[in-house]
C-alpha cells in the first residue's frame, strides 16, 4: 500500500494531486503557495510524515518552523492526530524566535557572556518603582521611558511608547541602519536618537548584555554570519527545513532561513503572498516574490483549491485580490456548493451599524460560529457595549485594556469630575490647557495658594486678567455648571465643541505629531458608550463595567459562539458567518494608506487590499460587509474596497446610472465617456473643467481625483456620470500601474 492510500485509510485524509506533488517533492527548494482554506497545515504534516516513513529521515534532521507559538502548537497537535504511533519520533515544531534564541544562548555560553532578557510582564509595584524611582528597572519599557525623558524633558505618552516600540521592531526586523532609520515614518520627537541610545544602553550596561525579543533575531543573524562553527553545525544537522506562514517573515527571518538551508537547499517554504499583512512589524512580501531569484532552479507550486468557503465567497475573493499588481498569479476555486450571495449592508450612521449587527446576531441564535471583524481595536469597545446590553455573550481575541487608561478617557472623566465641584484646583491643573479659558500655569499656581471657596473662575476673575480672558472665564463657568446636569453623550459633545476640547486635541496633534485619527476615534467611542445613559456618574460606572467585561471576555472562548477580532488576528481562523464592519475610507483602507498612495507609495494600499482579502476568506457560508454614511456629524465615504466588491458581485447594478443631457458645454461622443465599470483607482481621465487627472480614491458616492493642474478634488460620482464630466484621456492611455 502506498503512502497516500495508507494515510487515507488510517487518517481519513485525502490529498489532491497538487498536495501529493508537494508532499513528494523532497529535494531542492520548493515554494508552496497556499490559498486560504487550501489545507496547508494538513499538507505540511503529511510531508513531514512522508519524510519520516518513506524517506527514513530521522526527526532530528527535520526543522519545522512556523510564525507563532499558536501555529506551532496547532501543527504539533495535528501531527499527533495523524501519526499517534510516532509520538517518540515527533518532529519539534518551533517559532523562528525560539530557534534564534537557542543559537544566541549557545553563542553567549561559548563566549562566557552574561545576559538578561528585558521583556515580559511587569507587576504593579515594579511599575511604580519604574516610573518614580531613581534607578531604571532593566525592562525595555522603562529604559525607553527614561531615555525619552532625557531626550525631550517630559514624560512619554502611551501612544508614543506604542509607536516607538513598533518602530524599533520594524527597523531591526528590516535590518535598517544609518540614514535608513530616519526614512521610516515615526511621530515620536527625537525617536531615532532614542532608538540609538537604547541600543547603546543595552550593550554597555554593567557587563551584562541586555536582550529584547528582536535582538534574538538580529544577534542570531550576526552569529550565523560570523561564527562558521555554529553555522556549519546547524547546516549539517538540518537536512530538511520546512517553514509555514512565510509571508509573515521579516527580512532578518528570511535571511536566517536562507543561511541554514545551504548548501543542500532542501527547503519547503509554505506561504501565500496574498495574505502578507504584517508589513508594519517588518514582514516583507518582496522576499517571496523573488524566491526563484534567491533559489535558482526552485520549484513553485500553487494549492488553489479552497475547502473552506462557498462558491460565492471564493469567486468574489479571488477576483478582488487581483486588483493588486505585485503578486503571484493564482486562480482560487472551490468544489463546495453554492450558498447565499455576499451581502453588502449600507446604513445611515455608525450607531445604526452597531444596532444592525447586534440584532442580526440575536435573531440568528447560537447554532453558528460568528465573527465580527474590524480594522482597529477601538471598534471593539462600543461593539462590546452594544452586545452586552443585548445580553449576547462574546469572546474577544484582541484585548486592549489601554483604551480605558488612555489620557483622552481620563481627560473626559476629569471634565465631568470638575463639573461636580468647580472649586477643585487639583482637577483644573490636569485640564486647564485643554479648554478655552486661557488659564496659565502661573494662574493655576496662584489658585493652589488660595482658599478657593466660590469657584476657580470667580477667584481668577477677581484678579487682574485680560478682558478677553475674563469673558472666557465667565463662559466656561456657565458651561461647567450646565454640564453637571446633562446626559453623558450631550456632555461629551459639549466638552468637545463648546469648551474647545477638539481644537485643543487638534493643536496637540499638529505640535507633537500625535495620531489625530486615533484620538478623535476614542472620543467618538466614548460618545457611543454614553448614549442612553442618564447621568455622568452612570457613564463613569459603565466604563468600569466595560473594562471588567472586556478583560474577562477571554474566559468565554469555549462558551460563546460570537468572536470579536481584528482582521490581523483573524488570519488562519474560520467561522460559519462573518461580519466585516467599519468599512469606510479612512478606516479600511486607513487615511495613512490613502495619503501614501497619493504620494505614489503603493505598498501600504496593496497591504490594505490583502488585509481585506484575509477578512473575506475567513467565512465558510455567510459573508456580510457593513458600511455607513455618517460618523457623528461627519459625512464618510463607503470603503473603496466595498465598492470594488459591489462591482464583482452586482455587476448589473453598477451600470444602471441615469443619463441626462451633458451640461459641460460640448457634445461628447458616447465612446469617449467613462462608464461605471471603467471607474478604478489608477485610471487616467479628462474633466472639462479641471483637465487631465488620475483616480486616486473610489468609494460609494465619492470619487477622489488628482488633477495635473487643479490638484486633488473629491467629486460626486453620480453627478459626474450624469453630466458626462468623466471622459477617457486619449493622450495618456486608460490606466496606470497601481
Amino acid at each position: 500500500m502506498d503512502f497516500f492510500a495508507q494515510m487515507e485509510q488510517t487518517t481519513g485524509v485525502y490529498l489532491n494531486e497538487v498536495q501529493k506533488r508537494a508532499v513528494t517533492h523532497t529535494d531542492g527548494p520548493l515554494l508552496l503557495l497556499a490559498s486560504p482554506g487550501s489545507g496547508k497545515t494538513t499538507t505540511l504534516n503529511m510531508k513531514i510524515g512522508y519524510l519520516l516513513m518513506e524517506k527514513n529521515i530521522h526527526p532530528s534532521r527535520i526543522m519545522a518552523v512556523t510564525f507563532s507559538k499558536a501555529s506551532a502548537r496547532d501543527m504539533s497537535e495535528r501531527f499527533d492526530q495523524f501519526f499517534p504511533e510516532m509520538t517518540d519520533w515527533k518532529v519539534h515544531f518551533s517559532t523562528i524566535h525560539s530557534f534564534a534564541y537557542k543559537i544566541v544562548r549557545e553563542w553567549l555560553r561559548k563566549n562566557e557572556q552574561d545576559y538578561l532578557i528585558i521583556e515580559g510582564n511587569v507587576d504593579e509595584e515594579e511599575m511604580k518603582k519604574g516610573f518614580n524611582g531613581p534607578q531604571v528597572p532593566l525592562h525595555k519599557h522603562f529604559i525607553l521611558k527614561k531615555l525619552y525623558e532625557e531626550e525631550n524633558g517630559k514624560q512619554i505618552s502611551d501612544d508614543e511608547m506604542d509607536e516607538l516600540m513598533t518602530y524599533i521592531s520594524f527597523v531591526k526586523n528590516r535590518m535598517l541602519e544609518g540614514k535608513e532609520l530616519a526614512a521610516v515614518k515615526l511621530n515620536v520627537k527625537q525617536g531615532v536618537s532614542i532608538f540609538q541610545a537604547y541600543e547603546r544602553f543595552k550593550k554597555e550596561h554593567d557587563h551584562r548584555l541586555l536582550l529584547d525579543f528582536d535582538d534574538m533575531l538580529t544577534y542570531c543573524h550576526q552569529i550565523l554570519l560570523e561564527d562558521e562553527e555554529i553555522l556549519s553545525k546547524y547546516q549539517r544537522q538540518f537536512q530538511y527545513i520546512l517553514t509555514d506562514e512565510s509571508q509573515d517573515n521579516s527580512v532578518v527571518q528570511h535571511e536566517i532561513v536562507e543561511m541554514l538551508a545551504k548548501p543542500q537547499q532542501n527547503l519547503c517554504v509554505v506561504a501565500d503572498d496574498d495574505q502578507s499583512i504584517f508589513r508594519w512589524r517588518g514582514s516583507d512580501v518582496t522576499k517571496l516574490l523573488q524566491f526563484e531569484k534567491a533559489y535558482p532552479g526552485a520549484t513553485v507550486m500553487t494549492m488553489s483549491q479552497n475547502y473552506r468557503s462557498s462558491q460565492e465567497i471564493v469567486a468574489a475573493s479571488n477576483q478582488f485580490i487581483k486588483r493588486n499588481q505585485n503578486r503571484y498569479p493564482k486562480e482560487m476555486f472551490t468544489e463546495n456548493p453554492s450558498e447565499k450571495p455576499i451581502e453588502i449592508k449600507s446604513v445611515r450612521n455608525y450607531e445604526d451599524q452597531l444596532k444592525y449587527v447586534t440584532e442580526q446576531i440575536k435573531e440568528a441564535g447560537t447554532e453558528e460560529e460568528v465573527a465580527i471583524l474590524y480594522r482597529n481595536n477601538a471598534s471593539a469597545v462600543p461593539l462590546a457595549d452594544k452586545l452586552n446590553k443585548a445580553g449576547i455573550q462574546f469572546y474577544m481575541r484582541d484585548i486592549d485594556p489601554k483604551f480605558f487608561k488612555h489620557w483622552i478617557v481620563e481627560d473626559i472623566l476629569n471634565f465631568m469630575r470638575f463639573s461636580y465641584n468647580i472649586c477643585r484646583v487639583d482637577i483644573l491643573e490636569r485640564i486647564h490647557t485643554k479648554f478655552n479659558a486661557y488659564i496659565t500655569k502661573q494662574q493655576v499656581a496662584f489658585l493652589k495658594r488660595q482658599q478657593v471657596e466660590e469657584s476657580v473662575f470667580d477667584t481668577l476673575g477677581d484678579t487682574e486678567v485680560p478682558s478677553y480672558q475674563a469673558k472666557n472665564l465667565r463662559k466656561a463657568k456657565k458651561v461647567f455648571i450646565d454640564l453637571n446636569s446633562m446626559v453623558p453623550d450631550r456632555a461629551i459633545r459639549t466638552i468637545r465643541e463648546h469648551l474647545g476640547y477638539d481644537r485643543a486635541i487638534q493643536s496637540m496633534c499638529e505640535k507633537f505629531g500625535f495620531n489625530g485619527e486615533h484620538l478623535f476615534g476614542i472620543l467618538d467611542t466614548l460618545e457611543e458608550i454614553a448614549a442612553g445613559l442618564g447621568t455622568l456618574k452612570g457613564f463613569a460606572n459603565r466604563l468600569k463595567e466595560l473594562e471588567r467585561l472586556v478583560q474577562t471576555s477571554k474566559f468565554n472562548k469555549h462558551d460563546s459562539h460570537v468572536t470579536l477580532t481584528t482582521f490581523h488576528s483573524a488570519k488562519g481562523l474560520e467561522y460559519d458567518k462573518v461580519y466585516m464592519i467599519d468599512l469606510i475610507n479612512g478606516v479600511v483602507p486607513s487615511k495613512d494608506d490613502l495619503d501614501r498612495y497619493r504620494n505614489k507609495e503603493y505598498g501600504p494600499l496593496e497591504e490594505a487590499v490583502r488585509l481585506f482579502y484575509v477578512g473575506m476568506t475567513r467565512a465558510r457560508h455567510h459573508l456580510e460587509m457593513v458600511t455607513y454614511h455618517y460618523k457623528g456629524n461627519e459625512r464618510v465615504a463607503e470603503s473603496m474596497f466595498v465598492t470594488n466588491v459591489k462591482k464583482i458581485v452586482q455587476p448589473a447594478s453598477s451600470t444602471t446610472v441615469k443619463k441626462r443631457k451633458s451640461t459641460s458645454g460640448k457634445k461628447v461622443d458616447q465612446e469617449d465617456l467613462l462608464q461605471p465599470d471603467d471607474i478604478e483607482v489608477g485610471r487616467h481621465l479628462y474633466h472639462p473643467k479641471f483637465g487631465r487627472g488620475v483616480i486616486k480614491e473610489y468609494g460609494g458616492e465619492q470619487i477622489g481625483i488628482t488633477f495635473k493642474e487643479a490638484g486633488y478634488k473629491s467629486l460626486s460620482l453620480t453627478f459626474c456620470l450624469e453630466n458626462d464630466l468623466l471622459q477617457r484621456d486619449r493622450g495618456t492611455g486608460s490606466s496606470s500601474q497601481q
